[in-house]
């Protein structure tokens, strides 16, 4: 078996270092996964040491994707990135472990997120235009915390928020015939941008059956998906919907024992169960600076693992 693994800032290697080293994690993670059971091809943008199959070709991407039987594809909603890429998957006809592009086409615009939640799960208060301070303006695409910040007016290509206050989390989940919760985690937020994830957090049943009205409410969602949400006074706000994997996924492994790229092709063949009892708690913090005891480093930036219990 033959698993494409593309990570947009691992494979094409153009992003910031501050968001490129989450991806070169993830991409590490799930490489280490699927090369218990198969051969993972790909190709490596960034100057990293991994020994994944690659092919000589003038247009890498489909080259890969021809020559699989499966694809997982990693990238920023920010310039529809991860769209573009999955409707080239679904165009090819390779059988893809992530969510569809009439999916992805929804979870990456914000705006088009609020109107198909409002009503079926609490949302802050959204709006095209300036709205009763204070309230923070976001790119309607965009991922990362990226172009987040106090304001009083709203740019073009940007949505007005009600701001929040709260504990801010993710939840992981596995979508297929069913949907089941992988994980509830705590995230990291340092000036609207994400800087890690404590994992786990207590299971609430507020908010995973928040999470769970989300995913009925997209159709098309599948495979990992991850549910950003702000506990707040008690009441539970969905702020953000990634039809892609995060980076809290990371620490699965270590957290909970899982092969999550084996729960992956499992659940494409519809297959449900995966080992859920926390084994340790365990914080991800990314930092300045190249780290000796890094997961990983890139560009002056680390992610560091840190056992916080057990």
């Amino acid at each position: 078996m033959k698993v494409f693994l593309f990570e947009f800032a691992t494979c094409f290697g153009d992003l910031p270092p501050s968001v490129a080293v989450e991806g070169l994690g993830m991409f590490k993670s799930l490489y280490e996964g699927f090369v218990e059971f198969c051969d993972v091809v790909s190709f490596l943008g960034l100057d990293v040491d991994f020994d994944v199959l690659s092919f000589d070709c003038d247009d890498k991407f489909i080259c890969h994707l021809e020559r699989s039987d499966f694809a997982l594809i990693i990238a920023p909603e920010t310039d529809w990135q991860l769209l573009k890429l999955t409707r080239i998957v679904e165009e090819v006809g390779v059988p893809n472990l992530g969510s569809s592009s009439k999916a992805i086409e929804v979870t990456s615009d914000k705006w088009e997120l609020y109107r198909r939640l409002k009503g079926k799960v609490r949302m802050p208060k959204t709006s095209l235009r300036p709205m009763d301070p204070p309230f923070i303006v976001k790119p309607r695409v965009g991922c990362g915390g990226e172009g987040i910040r106090i304001a009083d007016r709203v740019p073009d290509g940007y949505i007005a928020q009600e701001f929040v206050k709260g504990i801010d989390l993710s939840v992981s989940l596995i979508v297929g015939d069913g949907a089941d919760v992988l994980s509830v985690n705590r995230q990291i937020i340092e000036s609207f941008r994400y800087a890690g994830a404590e994992v786990p957090y207590e299971m609430r049943e507020d908010v995973i059956e928040t999470a769970f009205r989300v995913v009925e409410a997209i159709k098309g969602l599948f495979g990992y998906v991850g549910v950003d949400v702000i506990l707040s006074s008690e009441e539970v706000y969905v702020v953000d919907v990634n039809a892609r994997i995060t980076t809290p996924s990371i620490l699965f492994r270590d957290v909970y024992g899982m092969n999550l790229a084996r729960i992956l092709v499992r659940n494409y063949e519809g297959k449900r169960g995966f080992e859920h009892a926390p084994k340790r708690r365990m914080r991800l913090r990314k930092v300045e600076g190249n780290r000796e005891n890094a997961y990983v480093s890139y560009g002056g930036y680390s992610l560091i693992k840190e056992v916080l219990d057990g």
